[in-house]
């Protein structure tokens, strides 16, 4: 209830409050989202890698078995 009271007699500086201890916070989220994005790129990457690989290992195989 204090709280309330506060922020309707102070709402700015209540504001400046609020935005001060959630700052960091928005940066620590967009710094996790990013290197998450990062993460599921490189990880998407390196299945589609795998992938290739064993299309190529197929190839090689089919073309040997016919020479």
């Amino acid at each position: 209830m204090d709280l309330v009271v506060y922020a309707a007699t102070n709402p700015w500086q209540f504001l400046y409050y609020v935005f001060l201890f959630l700052t960091p916070m928005f940066i620590i989220s967009g710094y996790l989202a990013y290197r998450l994005a990062k993460d599921i790129e490189r990880n998407e990457k390196t299945k589609r890698a795998k992938i290739q690989h064993k299309v190529n290992i197929a190839k090689v195989r089919k073309h040997g078995k016919h020479e």
